[in-house]
């Protein structure tokens, strides 16, 4: 036989050593990245390769508009501001049916805003939200974790939904804290996340009226000094109601109330009124001004030594007198 194979009658071993070999050629095609994450209104590169044993001509099959590349073996599709949420690229060899597709996963996906109350004050019942927006092709509802924090502690959290809220009551020690929202969002194959940041402004009436003072007894010409504290926001105004204005000096910005040559007429009740747009308090001292002492001493003295003197003259006279 020359070139061919009479193959009647044969048996199927002889058949199949009778039949011409058949090699076969593996071909396929590699594209990468296979599930890319790409951002609404984005852009993409894919890149596609063939492993067949001869170099065979690639190309790309799409909906969008879109700008190719081809090489041996290879071909890179390039595509710009996408504007389409279902997408499936196909990569092919020419003149086969042999084809790979590219799932694309699309999102949006912006910073989570926080939204404080308009105007937090001590006291009250006050709420805190931190809203989301996100959307994720062939997701419905979006795979979303959403966590309000302060100082390392979780206050709030919400899992698949957009939006979570914190309720409490404002006190004054939290004025200046930090609030954190951060989120997770899952977009096929990734985990994407954003943070934002808001510092609380709690509002407070004055509190915590403190007046000091050396000693609540002075002498009738003594110098003394009283000095009040308080908190609040904004900061408090300090006003003083005294038992007298003579001779009193206000300093340091009112915290201060200085009293030189004190007199009877300043013994008395020493209030301070702290006060801002949000309340007032206050705090009081009660202060006496007594006579020297000193001086009722050195007359008793005095009247001592006197007396003393008296008697030894008297008992002097007395043993000259009984001589004679």
């Amino acid at each position: 036989m020359t070139g061919r194979c009479l193959c009647l009658g044969l048996t199927t071993l002889a058949l199949l050593r009778c039949l011409p070999l058949v090699y076969l050629d593996p071909c396929g095609l590699s594209i990468v990245p296979k599930e890319p994450v790409v951002a609404f209104r984005g852009h993409v590169v894919l890149n596609c390769s063939s492993t067949c044993s001869t170099l065979a001509h690639l190309g790309w099959e799409t909906s969008v508009p879109k700008v190719t590349n081809e090489g041996p073996g290879w071909a890179s599709l390039h595509i710009s501001s996408l504007a389409v949420w279902d997408l499936e690229p196909q990569c092919y060899v020419t003149s086969t049916n042999i084809i790979e597709k590219a799932r694309l996963h699309v999102y949006r996906f912006s910073p989570p805003e926080i939204h404080l109350g308009a105007e937090m004050v001590a006291g009250r019942q006050e709420r805190i939200t931190c809203n989301v927006s996100s959307l994720v092709s062939g997701s419905s509802p979006s795979d979303i974790n959403v966590t309000l924090s302060s100082g390392g502690s979780t206050l709030s959290e919400s899992r698949g939904s957009p939006a979570v809220g914190y309720s409490f009551v404002a006190q004054p020690t939290q004025h200046g804290q930090e609030i954190v929202c951060q989120t997770w969002l899952r977009v096929g194959p990734q985990v994407l996340n954003y943070s934002t940041r808001a510092t609380l402004q709690v509002w407070a009436l004055p509190h915590s009226v403190k007046i000091s003072v050396e000693q609540l007894e002075f002498g009738v010409g003594a110098n003394f000094t009283v000095r009040c504290s308080a908190e609040g926001n904004p900061l408090p105004e300090l006003l003083w109601d005294l038992p007298s204005n003579a001779s009193v000096e206000l300093s340091d910005r009112r915290r201060t109330v200085t009293v030189h040559s004190a007199q009877r007429a300043h013994s008395g009740t020493y209030q301070c009124l702290a006060q801002n747009r949000y309340g007032a308090s206050s705090g009081h001292v009660n202060i006496s001004i007594v006579e020297q002492r000193h001086g009722i001493m050195i007359i008793v003295a005095v009247l001592g030594v006197i007396s003393v003197l008296g008697g030894a003259g008297l008992w002097l006279v007395r043993r000259r007198f009984m001589k004679s």
